[in-house]
C-alpha cells in the first residue's frame, strides 16, 4: 500500500493544491531540467522527508477546538497511524456533548473524530445550486488536519445524520478518491447532484422504515431518494454484483449485503423496522428532544465503527 502515491483531495476549493501536486508550480528540480540529480540533491530530499516525519504530531486526548470544527482525540495517538472519522451533523455545533455517542466510543477504539461546525444556519448544502461553501469549508478542515501528519490518509471515513447524512453522501461524491468509507444515517438523497463515476468507497446506509422526514422508499410521486436505489448506484460503481443478499441478524433489523465488489470494498445497508428519523441509539434527539423511536435497539454508533474499522481507501 505504501508504494501507491497518496491521492490529493479533489475539489474546486483545492485547485491550488492539485496544481502543485501535478507540477503546476514546481521547485528547481522540475522534469524540464537537463541536470541529473546529484548526491547532494538526494541527501537534501531525504533530509526534508525525515524532517517532515519528525514534525508530524498528534494532539493530546480529549476535545479540542480547531479552525472550522471540533476535534476529539484518543489518548496516545501516533503520527501517521491514527485513523480518523469525520462526523457531519445538523445544527452546526459539532455535538460537543457527544449526544450521538460516537466520540467516546470512537476514541476507545483509537479513532479520532473531527466535527465540522457551521456558524450559520447549520443546514448543510446538499447540491451546487444551494452552494459550495460548505464543501469548501469541510475540505479545508480536512486538509488542515491531514497536514499535521497525525492521521492515516488511507483510513479517513465520513458519516452523518439527517441533513448531515445527505451532506456526507455529497462529500463522498465531491472528494471521490478520499474516503475509505461513506456512512449516511437517516439520509435524504433526493436533492443530491449526480455522483461522478470515480467516486468509490465502501458504503453503508442506515435507515428506519418509520422515517417520515425522509422516507426509506423516497417521496411520491417519483420516489426519488429511494434508499435501496441510491445504495445500488454505489454498488455499481464499486463493481458489486446485484442483487444484495438479505439477512435478519436480529429482530426488526434487515441487513442487505452486496457481493463481488472490487477488492477491499463493501456495500451494505440496514433497514430498521419501526425506527423513526434520527441516529438510532442516541441518548436524545436534537435540541434536547427525546430520542426517536427505535424498537429494535439497534446502535448506529456500533454499526458505523464496526464498518469503518477495517476500511481502507480503494486502490486505483
Amino acid at each position: 500500500m505504501t508504494a501507491r502515491p497518496l491521492r490529493r483531495l479533489s475539489f474546486a476549493a483545492g485547485i491550488a493544491l492539485a496544481a502543485a501536486a501535478c507540477g503546476g508550480q514546481s521547485d528547481g528540480s522540475s522534469a524540464a531540467s537537463s541536470d541529473p540529480p546529484t548526491a547532494s540533491t538526494a541527501a537534501t530530499r531525504a533530509s526534508a522527508t525525515t524532517q517532515a516525519a519528525q514534525q508530524a504530531s498528534c494532539q493530546a486526548g480529549g476535545l479540542h477546538t480547531v479552525q472550522g470544527g471540533l476535534l476529539r482525540m484518543p489518548s496516545g495517538a501516533q503520527p501517521g497511524r491514527t485513523p480518523m472519522l469525520i462526523v457531519v451533523i445538523p445544527g452546526g455545533r459539532g455535538d460537543p456533548s457527544d449526544r450521538l455517542g460516537v466520540g467516546a466510543a470512537a476514541n476507545r477504539q483509537g479513532f479520532a473524530v473531527v466535527y465540522p461546525t457551521s456558524p450559520g444556519s447549520g443546514f448543510w448544502q446538499l447540491n451546487d445550486q444551494f452552494g459550495t461553501s460548505d464543501v469548501t469549508a469541510v475540505t479545508d478542515l480536512l486538509n488542515r488536519q491531514l497536514a499535521t501528519g497525525c492521521f492515516d490518509r488511507e483510513r479517513i471515513s465520513i458519516t452523518g445524520v439527517s441533513n448531515g447524512a445527505g451532506f456526507t453522501a455529497r462529500m463522498g461524491c465531491k472528494l471521490p478518491t478520499t474516503f475509505a468509507a461513506v456512512v449516511p444515517v437517516a439520509a435524504g438523497y433526493r436533492a443530491l447532484d449526480p455522483c461522478p463515476a470515480n467516486a468509490r468507497a465502501s458504503f453503508l446506509d442506515i435507515h428506519g422504515t418509520a422515517d417520515t422526514v425522509v422516507p426509506i422508499n423516497g417521496k411520491k410521486p417519483d420516489r426519488k431518494g429511494n434508499v435501496a436505489r441510491y445504495t445500488a448506484t454505489w454498488a455499481r460503481r464499486n463493481g458489486c454484483t446485484p442483487p444484495p443478499r438479505q439477512t435478519t441478524p436480529r429482530r426488526l433489523v434487515t441487513h442487505f449485503t452486496y457481493s463481488g465488489c472490487d477488492s477491499g470494498i463493501r456495500v451494505e445497508r440496514y433497514a430498521l423496522t419501526g425506527t423513526q428519523h434520527g441516529w438510532p441509539g442516541s441518548r436524545s434527539g436534537p435540541r434536547g428532544r427525546p430520542a426517536s423511536a427505535n424498537p429494535s435497539g439497534f446502535s448506529a454508533t456500533s454499526a458505523v465503527l464496526r464498518f469503518i474499522r477495517d476500511a481502507r481507501r480503494p486502490a486505483g
